[in-house]
Order: C-alpha cells, then structure tokens, then sequence
C-alpha cells in the first residue's frame, strides 16, 4: 500500500500544470515574434519532454520510497519458493 497516495498525486498534478501552463504561455509569447519557428517550437516541445519526464521520475521515486517494504519482501519470497 502507497502511503501519503492523495499528497503524492497532488503535488505531482500540480508541478505537471505548471510544466504545461509554462510550455502554452512560452508559445503563446513567441507566437507574436518573428522567432516563432518549427526549430522553435521543437526546441520548447523538446524541454517539455524533459521536465516533464523529471517529474514522472520524482513520482515513480517518492511512490517506491512510500511503498510497504515488508509487503515487497513478502511477496518475493513467495515467489521464490514457488520456483524451487
């Protein structure tokens, strides 16, 4: 069982927002620029990858690090005596 679940999805969501709402702006700001290029908008889209893969890393961290590591240890042991 994941402790903290609803705190995790939360602050999570919310970093996931602001990535978006920075990205959308950030386009939206260079839209009226002569700058506004498929290079451009491929550089931000590829930065919107990287933050946003950054935060799928920090969840998949804090989730493993709140997981019951008793039920982990438990549950491979089963495993392992069933394939003796």
């Amino acid at each position: 069982m994941i402790k903290n679940k609803e705190k995790i999805i939360g602050e999570k969501a919310e970093k996931i927002t602001q990535i978006v709402r920075q990205y959308v702006e950030g386009i939206d700001t260079l839209s009226e620029t002569e700058d506004f290029t498929i290079d451009s908008i491929e550089s931000r889209w590829s930065a919107l990858d990287e933050h946003t893969k950054e935060v799928y890393r920090e969840l998949n961290d804090e989730i493993i690090d709140q997981v019951n590591e008793k039920e982990i240890i438990r549950t491979k042991k089963e495993n392992m005596k069933e394939r003796e």
